[in-house]
């Protein structure tokens, strides 16, 4: 990524290389080293190690992850997403057994850059719906 990128563009790349090809390599520059995650799970790391653990288990608890850019816009240093991932309930994922069973649900991200990487996050996502898909909810 250079200079002239925006942050838009950064995200985007952010989403589909680290997220979504699992290049954990590529986070050390693309997030802060102060990097705060403002909406974590218990007992999950809220730095920039975090990102790395909790992708990394993503990939591990869905197997062939998929991840749709539905929506992404910048305001300033701020970008927000709106995503969809797609995958198979293989593995396990904060306490919920693997299923087996195909999901998808989606995810709201908002990311403030500071000199092109990530500085802070929040998120919101659709547990109810992957709980359902996996057998965990009625």
């Amino acid at each position: 990524m250079n200079n002239h990128t925006s942050n838009t563009e950064r995200m985007r790349y952010f989403i589909e290389q680290v997220q979504e090809k699992g290049r954990f390599e590529l986070i050390e520059g693309l997030v802060r080293p102060d990097f705060r995650n403002h909406t974590v799970e218990p007992g999950q790391p809220a730095d920039r190690a975090g990102i790395g653990e909790t992708t990394a288990a993503m990939h591990q608890a869905f197997s062939g992850l998929r991840i749709e850019i539905l929506h992404c816009v910048g305001d300033g240093d701020l970008v927000a997403t709106h995503k969809m991932f797609r995958g198979r309930h293989t593995g396990p994922w904060f306490g919920l057994r693997p299923s087996g069973n195909p999901v998808e649900f989606r995810v709201m991200d908002l990311v403030r850059f500071q000199d092109g990487q990530w500085a802070e996050h929040w998120a919101v996502a659709d547990g109810v719906s992957l709980l359902r898909q996996t057998g965990a909810l009625g």
